[in-house]
């Protein structure tokens, strides 16, 4: 392994929280608004328009296949989906008889709203058709998963600051694609790709973020940027109660301009990462950049660069292994992963004796049975709570009372779990911050769960409600609390490699997870009540029996 700068050193000596970095820190995470509207653009985008069938437009009679019904030997309900006719005949004798048919929507759909009131309405995607406003949902999160397997490599060649611009750009293109779509598999092609884009910024912004500090830093910057996703997902609720009696593309137009503005922002006022620049050798730039941080710092260049020929090192200090500065990071919505979490090592194994073996791969989980139960327990853990996350978000509408307002208390439940999940892993470490977070969601969806069948009494309605939002305080706080918490379970050299897997099982989750809310029409919202047991049997990770250094596995002490 090469050896490069020292960064850390170097960023103490230029204000490890300065006034640059601060100001750099909030116009990169501008770009979590963005990014948090174009994942939950749907909920309002496609939200749902009472409907019922269409009469026909020839009011004298109604034609069903071949045959023609007269309108006054007949009574005919226009339900949802199915036009009813009751008929009654007299046959000899004086007996009446009573008919009853039902058909299909043969004249289209009658909405209560406009017809563009949602791409619902627009698309006529009610009866047979309701699962693709799921669906379209489920593909962004897949273009999600797309974004993140490409997104961190492209950072690690290309650079973090274009990434994050690019994909800014990008949102704001493919969102305004989608507003002008005007068919549904056109729309459902470009959800896949704001899904891509999407997964670029939260990359860029988790990477450049953590970047910018100390490693002693990274759990408070992680929080801070996860406030302000929390900011953008419940923001989103006024920008849709404002535009709630206009079209949908009105919004969905609203909602990418945010990206316009902050892509102009970000490529006027961001720096490249220090970091990136440091670990690949670019001198000059690195340079230019460190000295206007001290300009705004206030702080002597000289006095930092204290042996100016250090940075002639860079030229030859090619290997971003070495260098705990270079992330694979990606984020599923107030996601952070970062392989600061644990120091890289030489990618080997090595035994007691200092002999190296063979590099480990992610096949490893499954040859070692110690190693298969953890990636079995820490796959159900991302699984089950990206599926209760974006559950929550997904139904929030369909609560009794306001639906603006029931997203927007949803939502805010991020904004203190964030905080909460920061002095838990101060005062009780990670592993314990994640089990209670997990043992109050499961309490607190069980709670829901229980009332919804009684939904009708409004008082209880509202209770189920309060249950979900508790729920969604402590299922945000495990959420965050995996990032921190998985790489510890495995060796420090397959720690990256188990995280992404994690990741990629997680957005399992979050592809069925639009689909509870057609489940909630039809059989009453019953949310997950076990799903944080599981969690509550972990283990401690330093107890696993692993072979791997001991300096392998973080302790708590390393929060």
């Amino acid at each position: 392994m090469k050896t490069g700068v020292e960064v850390d050193p170097l960023l103490r000596a230029l204000g490890a929280k300065g006034r640059y970095q601060l100001t750099q820190l909030v116009l990169i995470c501008l770009g979590s608004l963005g990014a948090s509207y174009q994942l939950f653009a749907n909920i309002f985008t496609g939200r749902d328009v009472p409907f019922h069938c269409a009469p026909p437009i020839n009011s004298s009679h109604l034609t069903g296949g071949s045959d023609e019904i007269p309108w006054n030997s007949s009574s005919v309900t226009y339900d949802t989906c199915v036009i009813r006719l009751d008929t009654n005949t007299t046959g000899g004798g004086n007996h009446s008889r009573h008919h009853s048919r039902s058909y299909g929507c043969l004249y289209g759909y009658q909405y209560d709203l406009s017809l563009d009131a949602s791409f619902m309405s627009e698309f006529d995607l009610v009866c047979g058709g309701y699962l693709l406003v799921s669906l379209a949902q489920t593909l962004v999160v897949l273009g999600q998963a797309l974004g993140a397997s490409v997104a961190s490599m492209v950072s690690d060649r290309f650079g973090r600051k274009r990434v994050l611009v690019g994909s800014q750009l990008g949102l704001f293109v493919v969102g305004v694609g989608i507003g002008l779509a005007p068919t549904y598999p056109i729309f459902a092609v470009l959800k896949v790709v704001v899904g891509f884009f999407q997964q670029g910024v939260v990359t860029g912004v988790a990477t450049m973020g953590i970047e910018l500090f100390t490693l002693e830093s990274r759990v408070l910057i992680v929080v801070v940027s996860n406030l302000f996703w929390a900011v953008g997902t419940t923001s989103m609720a006024l920008f849709a109660f404002l535009l709630r009696h206009a079209s949908w593309r009105v919004l969905q137009y609203t909602l990418s301009g945010v990206s316009l503005l902050t892509f102009l922002l970000q490529f006027w006022l961001v720096d490249e990462s220090f970091r990136w620049l440091a670990a690949n050798g670019k001198v000059e730039d690195a340079l230019q950049m460190l000295r206007r941080a001290a300009r705004i710092n206030g702080k002597n260049i000289d006095s930092i660069l204290d042996n100016p020929d250090r940075w002639q090192q860079l030229s030859s200090s090619s290997d971003s292994e070495g260098d705990s500065a270079h992330l694979s990071v990606t984020n599923a919505s107030t996601e952070v992963v970062s392989s600061h979490l644990a120091k890289n090592l030489s990618g080997h194994v090595t035994t007691q004796f200092g002999q190296r073996t063979r590099p480990l791969t992610v096949l490893d989980i499954f040859r070692h049975k110690r190693l298969l139960i953890n990636a079995f327990v820490t796959y159900y853990s991302w699984i089950t709570v990206a599926f209760v996350f974006f559950t929550l978000y997904m139904t929030s509408t369909s609560y009794v009372g306001d639906p603006y307002l029931n997203y927007f208390l949803t939502a805010v439940m991020e904004m203190p779990s964030c905080i909460i999940l920061y002095f838990l892993i101060n005062r009780f470490g990670r592993k314990k911050s994640v089990q209670m977070s997990y043992a109050f969601t499961a309490v607190s969806l069980f709670a829901s769960a229980t009332c919804r069948p009684f939904s009708g009494i409004y008082i209880v309605g509202t209770l189920s409600a309060v249950f979900a939002m508790f729920g969604m305080l402590g299922g945000s706080a495990a959420f965050s609390g995996l990032f921190f918490y998985t790489p510890e379970y495995f060796p420090t050299n397959l720690r990256q490699q188990a995280l992404g897997t994690s990741s990629t099982m997680g957005r399992i989750g979050g592809m069925v997870a639009p689909f509870m809310k057609n489940l909630a029409k039809t059989k009453g919202r019953e949310l997950p009540r076990d799903i944080a047991d599981i969690k509550l049997w972990y283990k401690e990770a330093r107890n696993a029996n692993i072979q791997a250094p001991k300096k392998a596995v973080s302790t708590q002490k390393d929060v």
